[in-house]
């Protein structure tokens, strides 16, 4: 009787174990095309994430992108859109934005809260699956970042897409994509993954500091080169420019005439076409240059913090953790301290494009897929550049 038990109990735990596995499967299935189509940068860039880790920062980054996608229905007034989110903002006081935003905060609280044997399949979204498959296994994660990204790119639509200065799209870029460098950090720091590099920051103040400034770099310049990347769709479809305003009044350059440009109203061959793209590439230019300087500042401290990492070393040349793995880590730098950094590495391969175009983001080049990202990464992780 006592056998019959015990081989039923065992059966029910492997089928609700197959269960739960085939929907983590699927869940990364999800992701992973999701993020293929979209985010081909962080699809390629997950492969450098150790495995245990890597389904969270999949699903990270599809968070990030979904995310994204939230708007309040954009500035056409005909659009279908535009007219459901006005009458439900009429009617309810809530827009379909906020709606969406609730939706994934109380998502997000779900997978911080909920039971750690069952709440991932009552979840049901894949992102969230993945999330909390995370937390179940141990890996470092703190819902404080994800709140504060949702609340930062809130702020972002309900202020219409718009920046006084390039210090307000950096102050976007902290609140939006160093939250998720930190979530990066924080992930690959979890102790089942890297005991060394926690021993590591744990007997330096200094590398700690280095570590998070860096993020925090990479972060404001991504915010920057993806607003200038973004100014296309934002003005053909949301009738929003996402340039700083101070740059474009310094440079006589109104949003009225950007709008313009982009939606097609200003023909190619006329005077004023010629006129404003030149204006517009001086705007973008300048704009450019902060995030350029966000990563100069990035590659500065990660030079400091590869040489410190040597004085850490030899100052506690007994410690056997540090002694028996520091020995393979390429320049000094960690694989999962450095790993999360290398997500500044598309925004640096896109800046250079910039250059070389003579920062006219009208060049149709400028649109066309990274093909160098593969290599360029490649590259970098074993020269520990970003």
């Amino acid at each position: 009787m006592m056998s019959l038990c015990k081989r039923r109990m065992s059966e029910r735990f492997y089928s609700q174990n197959g269960k739960y596995e085939g929907l983590i499967h699927r869940s990364v299935e999800n992701v992973n095309q999701l993020l293929e189509k979209s985010d081909r940068s962080s699809y390629i860039l997950a492969q450098y994430v150790p495995e245990p880790a890597r389904n969270t920062f999949l699903a990270i980054r599809a968070f990030n992108l979904e995310v994204n996608k939230i708007h309040d229905g954009g500035k056409n007034v005909n659009s279908r859109a535009f007219q459901a989110s006005n009458q439900m903002a009429q009617t309810l006081q809530v827009s379909t934005a906020d709606l969406k935003f609730k939706f994934w905060s109380d998502l997000v609280l779900r997978v911080f809260t909920g039971d750690a044997n069952t709440s991932s399949q009552e979840l049901g979204e894949p992102i969230a699956m993945l999330l909390r498959d995370g937390l179940r296994n141990g890996l470092n994660l703190d819902i404080s970042y994800f709140q504060q990204f949702l609340q930062t790119r809130r702020h972002f639509i309900k202020n219409n897409a718009i920046f006084n200065t390039t210090n307000d799209i950096c102050s976007y870029g902290e609140g939006t994509y160093s939250q998720l460098n930190y979530l990066t950090q924080g992930l690959l720091l979890s102790p089942s993954i890297s005991p060394s590099s926690i021993k590591l920051l744990e007997l330096s103040n200094d590398l700690q500091t280095l570590v998070t400034d860096i993020s925090a770099h990479i972060g404001q310049a991504t915010a920057i080169a993806s607003m200038i990347n973004g100014l296309r769709f934002y003005a053909s479809s949301r009738n929003q420019v996402t340039l700083p305003v101070d740059l474009m009044t310094k440079n006589n350059l109104s949003q009225e005439s950007v709008l313009r440009l982009f939606q097609g109203h200003i023909t190619d061959t006329s005077d004023d076409e010629f006129e404003i793209r030149d204006c517009l590439k001086q705007v973008v230019y300048e704009t450019s240059i902060v995030a350029n300087d966000h990563m100069l500042t990035a590659r500065k401290k990660l030079a400091d913090f590869k040489v410190q990492v040597r004085d850490v070393i030899n100052s506690h040349r007994k410690d056997e953790l540090l002694s028996k793995y520091s020995k393979n880590w390429r320049g000094n730098v960690p694989d999962t301290i450095f790993t999360p950094m290398m997500i500044g590495i598309p925004t640096s391969l896109y800046l250079r494009k910039l250059e070389k175009y003579d920062f006219d983001i009208l060049n149709p080049r400028l649109q066309q897929r990274e093909w160098r990202l593969a290599w360029t990464s490649f590259r970098d992780y074993y020269k520990r550049t970003i």
